[in-house]
């Protein structure tokens, strides 16, 4: 358990090989104020022999710092860039992984390209029917959901500004 608490958060690798795609690539993955969902990731990932550290963490505005949760200049920078690289076209990706893409822009470019060292961005499921919705009006078709996943990667351990909390272990 010391070693958990000393060495976490850990890193979690990119490789095709191995059949290994975070999210948004390589890094030190943290969820947003989503204790719940942390327990449900271990329970199904990790077979229930998990621990979950808390930890409160500053990101930096100013740093490099790519937010496609909610800043809507980040998100249309982006796209932008996206479509620069002809990564992606009116359509969408058309099944190019957002995990490649940002180890792509990361591994073939200078930094000065891709100079992100923090990204934030929201975890949606197909189909899902978990989470609490909440529809603009009576006809249902549009909603907002309250209790999104968020997930928030650093590219280097050293970036990290955070208090951890004493752990917790969670399992059934």
């Amino acid at each position: 358990m010391e070693f958990v608490l000393e060495n976490a958060p850990f890193h979690s690798e990119y490789d095709l090989k191995k059949g290994k795609k975070p999210f948004i690539g390589a890094g030190y993955y943290f969820w947003e104020y989503n204790l719940d969902y942390a327990k449900v990731w271990g329970k199904t990932h990790y077979k229930n022999s998990y621990f979950i550290v808390e930890s409160e963490i500053i990101i930096n505005e100013d740093s490099l710092y790519l937010d496609l949760a909610g800043n809507r200049e980040h998100l249309v920078g982006f796209v932008e860039l996206l479509k620069e690289f002809e990564l992606i076209d009116e359509i969408g990706t058309q099944g190019i992984d957002l995990c490649y893409i940002i180890s792509y822009l990361r591994d073939e470019f200078p930094e000065e390209v891709f100079p992100f060292k923090v990204i934030r961005a929201v975890d949606y499921k197909n189909n899902e029917t978990s989470g609490i919705k909440i529809a603009f009006n009576n006809d249902r078709r549009s909603y907002t959901i309250l209790n999104p996943r968020i997930i928030i990667c650093y590219k280097n351990k050293e970036d990290i500004v955070y208090n951890k909390k004493p752990f917790l272990k969670f399992a059934v």
